[in-house]
């Protein structure tokens, strides 16, 4: 398998100055694999290295999955992205909204945006999007599904009135877009995501909870700082105390390179790979256009589609095509797809001291791989 040399010197560097313990990416171009490589360390202390069935940690590289459930599950009819949140949970019929002054909360007022699904997953819904402190998420217990998490959720302010403004929620209101899908089609959560996307894409180490076996290749996560490199603690994981069987919409997934790849190639077949359809072209199509409202649009060069950015403007700095999308995750981990070049893109990394989408190797990345088309 060919190589992305000029990508791979880039990764060799930040490897060497101890930016990163590793990296593994592929690039795939009109349905075949151009290029493909595992530069680095899964785990340095016993000399593991990286391959494409390492398991590494997706954080936000979740959302998209969510997103593509909740599309499966329109077009299952099972519901819709206009439907009110209370439709299936009465809970939010009555959500307050924040005062902020100075960025502080001093009182709260009744919203009257009432909440769509569609609001859960283009970041305008003001569920844990910044100024109002994640105290719901905090209550999650070792014990709690979505079932009994969720309702948390619905006694905390919102930041805004939803569809006023756009933010960026972690996780939360990922997680009620996975609680509705379950009230909908009657199924755990992972169930559905599992029967209409990861099984039939063969997707079988993308898990909330790893087997045995595949804890055995589980990438050791890192952090880099000052020239030094070590073992993440803890704290420096992302939700260390939510519990796997707490199906977090916009975190907490594991994958691999290999897996991942299978579902860009899906997104970039406007749905459908290797013969196997999971999306409808239109549902991809809905979900790679930017849905924010008139109203909050600012001329930005990237946009919320459903669950992915969607690049609005190139630019000399923005390499990406307009109609590009994709999204990254906290550690490092980063994909895009381009349907009118027939090609996607790929990036897993192991580490907790980066800055997730504005991650320097997820610029690099995307700038060498568009030096191909």
């Amino acid at each position: 398998m060919a190589t992305l040399e000029s990508f791979d010197r880039i990764l060799e560097k930040h490897i060497s100055e101890k930016d990163m313990p590793g990296a593994a990416y592929t690039v795939v171009a009109g349905g075949k694999t151009l290029y493909e490589n595992c530069i680095g360390h899964a785990n340095i202390e016993k000399d593991l290295p990286i391959t494409p069935k390492t398991i590494m940690r997706l954080a936000s590289m979740t959302k998209p999955i969510t997103g593509v459930a909740v599309l499966k599950a329109q077009e299952l009819g099972l519901l819709s992205l206009g439907d009110p949140v209370e439709k299936y949970l009465p809970e939010f019929a009555d959500l307050m909204v924040a005062d902020i002054e100075d960025g502080k909360v001093v009182g709260t007022h009744p919203f009257t945006n009432h909440l769509t699904v569609l609001d859960l997953l283009n970041h305008t819904s003001g569920i844990g999007m910044g100024t109002v402190p994640t105290e719901a998420l905090a209550r999650i217990t070792l014990e709690d599904t979505l079932a009994t998490g969720i309702p948390h959720y619905a006694r905390q302010p919102l930041d805004w009135e939803p569809r006023t403004a756009t933010g960026y929620s972690a996780t939360m209101a990922f997680d009620v877009a996975c609680r509705i899908v379950e009230i909908a089609s009657g199924m755990e959560y992972f169930a559905f995501i599992k029967k209409y996307i990861l099984d039939p894409l063969g997707m079988e180490d993308t898990v909330y909870e790893l087997s045995s076996e595949q804890e055995s290749r589980l990438a050791v996560m890192y952090h880099c700082a000052e020239g030094n490199i070590v073992p993440s603690r803890p704290e420096q994981i992302i939700l260390p105390n939510v519990p796997p069987t707490y199906r977090c919409g916009g975190t907490q997934m594991y994958s691999t390179l290999a897996d991942y790849t299978k579902f860009a190639r899906m997104l970039c077949g406007s749905g459908e790979v290797d013969g196997v359809r999971v999306l409808s072209p239109e549902s991809v199509d809905a979900m790679a256009t930017s849905t924010l409202p008139e109203a909050i649009r600012c001329g930005a060069w990237e946009e919320w589609g459903i669950s992915v950015r969607v690049i609005q403007v190139k630019q000399d700095w923005q390499v990406l095509n307009p109609g590009a999308f994709g999204w990254s995750g906290a550690y490092e981990t980063h994909f895009f797809v381009d349907r009118k070049l027939d090609m996607c893109a790929v990036l897993f990394k192991n580490v907790t001291s980066g800055l997730g989408a504005g991650a320097v190797t997820a610029r690099e990345f995307e700038a060498e791989v568009m030096k191909l088309f």
